[in-house]
Order: structure tokens, then sequence, then C-alpha cells
């Protein structure tokens, strides 16, 4: 009988530690789905959101800011790459200490701020986030439309109806769910805008060879300066996204890598149409590259293949802040007639102020200046600390390096003071404007006029 018992015993021994070994495996697991984007998808998600308009407007943010934009572009790359990886940490820490953020989650960032800071904090992310993704997607919007008005202007379309058209086609597109629902946008992103870039860097190069032009280089103002930082964070300004990209992937612990390989990859698009553009035409650079480029079949095809681009980049923006509003509303997760409602809303949206504001140019540095430099640089790496200085019996101490603290305040202090002053900047530009042009519904031709 006892040795009955023994046995007993030493099988209820073995299964207990058979199940503790499963639930360790499990928790070291717990960052890994069956389903989800891989690494590459990933790393292609954050280059084919961010690249586009970046590509546009560098060349002018170099000539505003004169030969030290280039050092100013790397070092913001490098600032707000860092922080990236910070918010990346973020997740994986609020994952680890909470168990209701191991499933997807439709808010995110504004989830860090509140495990971070508090649920004041939530909504003032969650305002900065639909603000800057909401001016973005509308900005790209209204680029694909000229680019296509452009392009088409035989057919006697105006730049207004090109945003309306656009905008049917797109709608249907914004009710798929989540980013892993709709991954050929963003490689389609990527190899249009790699495309163009390679297009665009042999046409600066045939117009360098010409010799026709005289480049003056100027030194730069303060005000000017500051609007190139602006131009040049709006660039890099994709963190608002980056936290939805980790959610959709099969392993989130991976980000880091993945915005590692999105941002040098970025690097290499962004630099040489860069520097090539501010060395071929120094001052005489327009806002937007391709308008500065003489007519040709070269400059057709980068038009077409950025067009392209900015049709993809639209949904892979816009999906975040409508997630959010779904969250809030309590709209369901699956497919339904309340999304396809909300997201068709939120293209109304969208097209009332692209109709109203057609030329979005001047409004791009302010939204640069303020609540995407905070979404980017200042944000991230104040939740990171917040969350690695918080202590509690229930989960293991983080410890920051003294060394990456300093380097982390840096980023938020030049972040704060750059962007106090891109914004100034911004708003001064906009009042100082002698002339705007009128919404599309008040006169249709003016509108779409280049000023």
């Amino acid at each position: 009988m006892e040795a009955s018992n023994d046995v007993h015993k030493h099988e209820t021994t073995g299964i207990l530690s058979k199940c503790s070994s499963l639930s360790l495996v499990q928790s070291a697991n717990s960052n890994h789905r069956t389903k989800g984007l891989p690494l590459w998808l990933a790393s292609v998600f954050i280059v084919g959101e961010m690249a586009g308009s970046g590509v546009l407007a560098l060349p002018k943010a170099i000539a505003d800011a004169g030969w030290s934009g280039i050092a100013l572009l790397i070092i913001s790359c490098l600032n707000t790459l860092y922080a990236a990886i910070c918010l990346g940490r973020s997740w994986m820490i609020i994952e680890e200490r909470y168990d209701e953020y191991r499933e997807k989650n439709r808010y995110p960032y504004a989830a860090i701020a509140y495990r971070a800071v508090g649920t004041k904090m939530r909504y003032i992310v969650s305002f900065c986030n639909d603000f800057t993704l909401f001016g973005v997607a509308t900005v790209f919007l209204l680029l694909c439309s000229e680019l296509i008005g452009t392009l088409a202007s035989s057919w006697g379309l105006s730049f207004c109806y090109w945003i309306l058209i656009i905008a049917a086609i797109l709608c249907p597109l914004m009710w798929l769910g989540t980013p892993e629902d709709f991954w050929p946008a963003a490689i389609g992103a990527l190899v249009t805008t790699t495309l163009a870039c390679i297009l665009l860097i042999v046409a600066l190069v045939k117009e360098e060879r010409k010799g026709t032009s005289h480049p003056e280089y100027p030194p730069p103002t303060v005000m000017s300066f500051f609007l190139a930082f602006g131009t040049i964070l709006f660039a890099f300004g994709g963190a608002s996204t980056f936290p939805t990209f980790q959610n959709d992937m099969r392993d989130r612990s991976q980000f880091p890598k993945a915005v590692t390989i999105g941002f040098s990859v970025l690097l290499l698009l962004y630099l040489p149409v860069a520097v090539l553009g501010y060395s071929v035409y120094g001052k005489d650079l327009n806002p937007d590259i391709i308008q500065t480029l003489p007519d040709s079949s070269l400059r057709s095809a980068v038009e077409i293949l950025l067009a392209l681009h900015l049709f993809f980049a639209f949904l892979l923006v816009i999906n975040t802040p409508a997630q959010e509003m779904e969250e809030f509303l309590k709209v369901p997760k699956r497919f339904g007639w309340k999304r396809c409602m909300l997201r068709t809303a939120v293209m109304l949206l969208i097209i009332f102020v692209a109709q109203s504001i057609p030329r979005f140019g001047k409004v791009l540095n302010l939204i640069g200046g303020s609540t995407a430099t905070l979404t980017t640089s200042v944000f991230p790496c104040y939740f990171y600390l917040m969350l690695c200085s918080q202590e509690s019996t229930e989960w293991p101490q983080k410890r920051i390096p003294l060394y990456e603290k300093i380097y982390l305040f840096f980023i938020m202090i030049t972040g704060i003071i750059g962007g106090c002053i891109s914004t100034y900047s911004a708003i001064t530009d906009i009042a100082q404007a002698k002339s705007f042009n009128p919404p599309c519904y008040v006169n249709i031709t003016a509108a779409g006029n280049q000023l």
C-alpha cells in the first residue's frame, strides 16, 4: 500500500513538473503568434508608410537648412530610430506586465501612454496621433491627386475632381481591418517609391551633366532652418503607426530589428535624392522636387510611381486612427456595416479638408513641427523612461544605464526645442503668406493653381 502511494506521489509530482515547464514555455513564447507579419514584412510596412512625401519635400528642406541640412537629416534619422526602438520596448514592457495586452490591440500607442503616465496622457496621445495621421492622409490624397491630375491634364478634369475620384477608389479598401489584411499595399508602396527614387537620381544626374544650371547656396536664416527641421521630422514622423504594425507582428519582440531595417532603407532612399537635388538646383528648388525637373518621359514615370506610392501609403496611414475610433465607439473587430460606415465617414471628412485647403504644403510644416515631433521624438523616450522607473513586486525591475538616459533626454530636449521653434516658424510662414488657394467648392479653377 505504501509503495502504491509512493508511485502515485511520484506520478503527481511529475505531472506538476511538466505543467510548470509547459507554463514557462508558454510564457516565454507569449510574444509569438501563428499568424501575423513576419520581420521582413513589418520593415516593408515601415518604409512603405514613411517614404513617399519625404522624398518629394527633403531636397527643399536641405536647401532651406543649407549644407548643414545633411547633418540634420542624419541626426534626425538616428534620433527618431532610437525613439522608435524605445516605443517598441515600451509595448513589450506593458505586454509583460498586463495580460490584456497580449492580444491584438486597436489603440496600442494610447495604451502605452496610459500605463506609463495615466488617463490624461492617453487622451493627449490619441489627439496627437489622430491629428498627425489625419493630416498626413490628407497630404497623401492631395499629392496623389495633383500628380495624377498633371499626368492626365489632357482629359480636362480639374485637380479638385481627381480628389473625389481617388477617394472613391480608396474608400472600399479602407474597410480592410488591420495591416495584416492589406500587406500587398505595403509591398506596393515600397516597390513604387524605390523605383521612383532610382529614376529621380537618374534624372538629377542627367541635369547635373547638362551643366546648364548655376546653382546658388545662400546661408540659411533661422526661420528657414527650423522650417527645414519640421519638414525633416515629418519625413521620419511615422511613429504614430509603429505600435499598430508591431501589434500585427508574429513576434512583437522583433520590432526593434524591423524598425532598424526600415530606417536604414529610408536613409538610403532619402540621402541621394536630397543631396543631389540641392547640389543641382541650389536655392531654386521648389517645395516638390518633381516640379523642379524639366518635362520629360523620365519625370512622367516618376510621377506615376509616386502617385501609386501615395495611393498605397494612404491605406497604411489612415488605418491607425480608424482602428482607434472603432475602439472608442465599440465597433466590433469583425468586418461589418458599422466598420464600413465609420471609415467612410472618416474618408468624407478627409475629402472635406482636402477640398477646403487644396494646397496643404504649409500645413505640412506645422504638423511636422508640432504633433509629429511629439509622437516621434518626445513621447516614445518619455514613456520608456516612465515605464522603466515603475516599481512593483509583480514584475521585474527595468534599469536604464546612465549613458542611455542622457541620450534619451537629448532626443526629448532636441525634439521639444526644435519642435517649438518649427511650429512658430510654420505659423509665421502661414500668417505671412500673401495669398491662398480658395477652397474647391468656392473656385474650382483657382483652387488647383500653383502659388
